[in-house]
């Protein structure tokens, strides 16, 4: 039994990498995903293992992969892949090497297209604290189903940044919260020289879309400044932040 165990252990499952090339514009939250499949197709229990490399040019939020995986089953893990703004154009690659076995991914960078977005040219995106699964940059991703959430509750106030490489003229922010216990009172503030300056004040708000407009400014920087929510439980929900 212990020879089995042994032997089943040591089996290495297939490792699949989807998609098998990937394209990702330059910014922090401009990247892309890849799926690392591992599948145990033996009648006994094996640990997978599978190891991620990437030149420096290339972010990754894991090197190492390690899952249990009963007979038959597959394991498929999610891995965000971004490149920082002024990378250069090109060609790199992604190697998932599992024991025996490597698979190379291309992944071709580019910069955001002329004419992109404001939210697409964001060099850097932070928030006071963030809980997992909730990211800073999940207020920029134009889904309705994903919000920056703060790990603070009842604790304020909180902080949401997006920082530029370059100056922008701006004159309006949009923020989107959730319908239960969104978020009631924040500032809208952006950079200047003499430090962040309050450009919209938003109190006692329920509704779960808010479109500050206020005298266009040139500046690198904008953050949403909360302060409080509609709830017992207290906590910053950004579900989506926009900038014009």
């Amino acid at each position: 039994m212990i020879r089995l165990l042994t032997a089943a252990l040591l089996t290495v499952p297939p490792v699949a990498v989807d998609p098998g090339t990937l394209a990702i514009t330059t910014g922090q939250c401009n990247g892309g995903d890849l799926t690392v499949r591992l599948t145990n197709t033996s009648d006994e229990p094996v640990y997978a293992d599978a190891t991620l490399d990437a030149p420096a040019a290339l972010h990754l939020p894991r090197s190492l992969i390690s899952t249990w995986l009963p007979p038959g089953y597959t394991s498929d893990v999610p891995v965000a892949v971004t490149a920082a703004t002024g990378t250069p154009p090109g060609t790199y690659h992604v190697r998932v090497r599992g024991r025996g076995r490597a698979v190379d991914v291309p992944v071709e960078v580019t910069a955001p297209p002329p004419g992109a977005g404001l939210l697409a040219l964001a060099s850097r995106v932070t928030a006071s604290s963030a809980r997992a699964g909730s990211p800073a940059c999940a207020a920029i991703d134009g889904r309705l189903d994903t919000m920056w959430n703060d790990t603070t509750g009842r604790r304020w106030p909180d902080r949401w940044q997006l920082d530029w490489q370059s100056p922008h003229r701006i004159g309006e922010v949009e923020v989107t919260t959730t319908a239960d216990r969104g978020l009631r009172d924040w500032d809208v503030q952006v950079a200047a020289a003499a430090g962040w300056v309050t450009v919209a004040s938003v109190r006692g708000n329920s509704a779960t879309r808010t479109v500050s407009a206020f005298t266009p400014r040139t500046t690198d920087a904008v953050r949403v400044v909360t302060l409080a929510a509609n709830g017992v439980n207290d906590q910053s929900r950004l579900v989506e932040v926009v900038i014009r």
